[in-house]
């Protein structure tokens, strides 16, 4: 997966074959709305509005399909669900799991996040993931929010994640996770 940051809570990733754009209106000045959603599958407006709701600490990623199930041509798409007001969840074919949660805090999430790509959006980004590794490890956290404020959080967490990766994001720089 690749994930690009625009700034606010808009982003470009690139996941399980396909290009979701998220909160195309949110998008800094200067950020060309054609350019951004130039190719994309998914437009996903105000950060998950109108997505169908899951309860994340039932729900769990689909499985991957077997061989035998895929030789009937049927591609397996994303789906891509929202957990709480400010939670998107992607699901997707032979990727993990990938979260993205924009101010507050996470909802109670299962087990399958010890494999998900959390990434947190927004202020007070070392007081949201210090509570996330209390509930959660984890495979990655990205964070994306002021410098200030990811300064802050890898200041404190650098060591303390327990085998949880940590990056920031910076806008218009597209990382692989």
């Amino acid at each position: 997966m690749k994930l690009t940051w625009f700034g606010n809570s808009t982003f470009r990733i690139y996941i399980g074959g396909q290009i979701a754009i998220i909160d195309v209106d949110g998008a800094p000045d200067g950020v060309e709305s054609s350019e951004l959603t130039s190719g994309a599958d998914l437009l996903i407006p105000d950060f998950g509005r109108g997505l169908l709701e899951i309860e994340p600490s039932g729900w769990t990623p689909r499985k991957p399909p077997r061989l035998v199930d895929t030789l009937d041509g049927q591609e397996r798409r994303v789906e891509v669900h929202r957990a709480s007001q400010g939670c998107i969840v992607f699901d997707a074919p032979d990727e993990a799991p990938l979260i993205l949660l924009r101010d507050g805090d996470a909802p109670p999430f299962g087990r399958w996040t010890e494999q998900a790509v959390i990434v947190l959006v927004g202020p007070q980004l070392r007081e949201r993931a210090e509570r996330l590794a209390e509930e959660t490890r984890p495979k990655l956290v990205a964070l994306a929010g002021g410098v200030g404020e990811i300064d802050a959080a890898f200041d404190y967490l650098g060591n303390r994640l327990s085998g949880t990766g940590l990056i920031a994001l910076e806008p218009g720089l597209a990382v692989e996770a």
